[in-house]
């Protein structure tokens, strides 16, 4: 669930896969399995995701 609602921010902020993985400091294809729940997400990852989003951690955990 966290990987679909990464996924559904990221597309609505109208961000490639690639461009979100540059402002999260993360690569494109960690962030693939990030949105495929195919890879578990530390704490850093997660909170540098939350600001590349511009949104709080509450709101990528929040299902």
């Amino acid at each position: 669930m966290l990987g679909s609602k990464i996924r559904a921010l990221r597309e609505q902020q109208h961000l490639s896969q690639r461009r979100f993985a540059l402002m999260a400091g993360t690569s494109q294809s960690y962030l693939w399995e990030i949105e495929t729940g195919r890879a578990s997400v530390g704490l850093d990852v997660l909170c540098s995701m939350a600001d590349a989003l511009g949104v709080p951690v509450k709101d990528l955990i929040d299902f």
